[in-house]
């Protein structure tokens, strides 16, 4: 009798009938979205409409729990993986928090060569975002240790020693300075192929703003001579005139 009723009772019953003997399920279980969705997939199979105040409330709680839902999942998939979110954090200008995201990607990584990855990037945020220089090398160089034979820390700490050149004091200590940027791109070239060709272009161009042998000379100062770069950059440097 009872399978036989359960068979007649939907075509017997409108949808009110099914709202109340639904609703008591739903009021025991309105937290799980498990149940919302399903007493709500119910009712609309019932000719239950869209306009309907209990309908409407499902329909609110079952988004209200997604979204709950949905934020949970995302805060354990950040948590997992917090070089997404210093990418996302980069993307929307927000580099302070990047760069301690990309420090909790370094905590995280057992491999030495993500390691290298997340410090250059913190390297390049500093350097060509914050304009923190003598960071900025610093988490290069932290990137080269890792990552032996990779130009690209190099690359960069010689685009910072040329950006930054002419900070550096007078005409000659500011071509002192592209001299360092050179022998960063120099070294980069001879370490990792893959920069050599970005490198070979970087050096052919400011090649041109290499010391004038006039200069050198009034200074008393010769080709291949060492000199000691002034500003942040403080490296040493072999003379070469242009």
């Amino acid at each position: 009798m009872n399978k036989e009723f359960k068979r007649v009772e939907k075509e017997i019953f409108d949808c009110e009938y099914f709202k109340e003997l639904l609703r008591s399920d739903y009021e025991e279980g309105k937290n799980d979205l498990a149940v919302v969705k399903t007493t709500y997939s119910k009712l609309k199979k019932r000719k239950c409409l869209d306009d309907d105040p209990f309908m409407i409330e499902l329909k609110t709680q079952f988004s209200a729990l997604a979204a709950a839902q949905n934020a949970a999942n995302q805060e354990k998939f950040d948590a997992n993986n917090p070089a997404s979110v210093a990418k996302k954090r980069y993307d929307a200008g927000d580099y302070t928090i990047a760069i301690t995201k990309y420090q909790e990607a370094i905590d995280q990584a057992t491999d030495a060569a993500k390691k290298a990855k997340y410090h250059f990037r913190i390297a390049s945020i500093q350097g060509r975002k914050l304009k923190q220089y003598a960071k900025a090398r610093a988490s290069a160089r932290t990137a080269a240790k890792l990552r032996p034979n990779w130009g690209r820390p190099f690359m960069l700490i010689g685009d910072l020693y040329a950006m930054s050149s002419r900070r550096c004091g007078d005409d000659w200590n500011q071509r002192l300075a592209v001299l360092a940027a050179i022998e960063k791109y120099s070294y980069a070239k001879s370490i990792d192929p893959e920069v050599a060709s970005e490198a070979g272009s970087r050096i052919a161009k400011y090649n041109r703003a290499r010391p004038e042998k006039a200069e050198g000379f009034s200074r008393g100062i010769s080709e291949g001579s060492k000199q000691k770069v002034g500003c942040w950059i403080g490296e040493t440097v072999t003379v070469r005139f242009k």
